[in-house]
C-alpha cells in the first residue's frame, strides 16, 4: 500500500507504503493485510478497460483508456528496467481506480495515510496527485512477486521494497527528488551496515528509520541496474529464485566486480558518499 507520499508487498499479503512527493516526503512502511482483496466495487456505470497485461476499472470510458495506457507505460519500463523481457504473467493484472482518496478509504477499509494497496494480482488505487508513483511501486511489487514466488519475495524483502523503490523514482520526478534528498542527508552520512539492512523490515509507519531504510534499499537496487545492467541484474534475480545465497548470486552474476555483500557494500558506499 502507499501511503500519500512510501514503500512493500509480499504476493497476496502485505500493503506498501507511501510514496514520496513534493516538499514533504515521508515514508510509510509495511502492515500486514488480509489474503483477500478488500475490493468493494465502482459505482454502478464504471466502465472497463482491457489490454494485453492489465483489466482497468474507472468510472469513465476516458479515464479507464488513459490508466490502461498508464500501466501498459509502467509495465513495459519495469520489465526492461528489470530484464525480466522473458517472464509473461500467469494472467491479467487487476486495477481498480477509485474516484478519489474518500471513496478508497470507505471501499477498502485502508488506514487514512493509505494511498494504495496491492492484493494478490489487484492494484487499488484512486484519482488524485501521486497516481502514477504509487502504480510504479505497488506494480513492480505484483511482477517481483509473481516472479520471485513467494516465499523468495517474503525472504529477500529489501530487494522487494528496492526495486519498488527504484522504479518509482523512474516513473514520478518529484519521487526522484525526494528520495535522492533522503539519499543525500539521511543515508550517505550514516548508512545502514548491509548486514542489518538485507535482515530489517520495517513495520508500521512510526518505526524508527523507516525512511532511510526505504531510500537506501532503493539506492543499492539502482546501483546494481547501473553497474551491471538490466540483463545481468535479471541473472541475480534469477539465481536468487532458485534458491542461491545473496553472496552466491553476487559472485556467479557480477564476476570481476564482487564476491559478496560486503564488496558491494563497498562500492555502493564510494558512489553515495563521493
Amino acid at each position: 500500500m502507499r501511503k500519500l507520499l512510501l514503500a512493500p508487498l509480499l504476493l497476496a499479503c502485505y500493503a506498501c507504503v507511501e510514496v514520496p512527493s513534493g516538499d514533504s516526503p515521508a515514508a510509510a512502511a509495511a502492515a500486514r493485510q488480509p489474503v483477500e482483496s478488500p475490493y468493494q466495487g465502482l459505482d454502478p456505470g464504471h466502465k472497463t478497460e482491457e489490454t494485453a497485461h492489465f483489466v482497468v476499472k474507472a468510472y469513465t470510458s476516458s479515464g479507464a483508456a488513459h490508466y490502461s495506457a498508464l500501466c501498459e507505460e509502467n509495465y513495459s519500463r519495469i520489465m526492461q528496467d528489470l530484464g525480466l523481457y522473458s517472464f509473461v504473467p500467469a494472467r491479467p493484472y487487476n486495477i481498480v481506480i477509485y474516484r478519489d482518496a474518500a471513496e478508497f478509504h470507505a471501499r477498502t477499509g485502508q488506514p487514512e495515510w493509505s494511498g494504495g494497496a496491492a492484493y494478490g494480482n489487484a492494484l487499488l488505487l484512486f484519482e488524485g496527485d501521486g497516481l502514477n508513483a504509487t502504480m510504479a511501486h505497488e506494480m513492480t511489487h505484483l511482477i517481483f512477486n509473481e516472479f520471485m514466488g513467494l516465499s523468495q519475495a517474503a525472504s529477500l524483502r529489501w530487494l522487494n521494497e528496492g526495486v519498488a523503490v527504484y522504479e518509482e523514482t523512474r516513473s514520478d520526478q518529484g519521487s526522484a527528488a525526494a528520495y535522492a534528498s533522503r539519499v543525500a542527508s539521511g543515508v550517505a552520512p550514516n548508512p545502514i551496515p548491509f548486514s542489518q539492512m538485507v535482515n530489517l523490515a520495517p513495520q508500521s509507519e512510526s518505526q524508527k528509520n523507516v525512511d532511510r531504510w526505504y531510500a537506501q534499499v532503493g539506492s543499492v537496487v539502482g546501483f546494481l541496474v547501473r553497474q551491471g545492467g538490466s540483463f545481468s541484474f535479471s541473472i541475480f534475480l534469477r539465481k536468487l529464485r532458485d534458491g542461491v545465497s545473496v553472496d552466491r548470486a553476487l559472485e556467479d552474476t557480477y564476476a570481476g566486480m564482487w564476491k559478496k555483500l560486503p564488496d558491494l557494500e563497498k562500492s555502493w558506499k564510494l558512489e553515495v558518499q563521493r
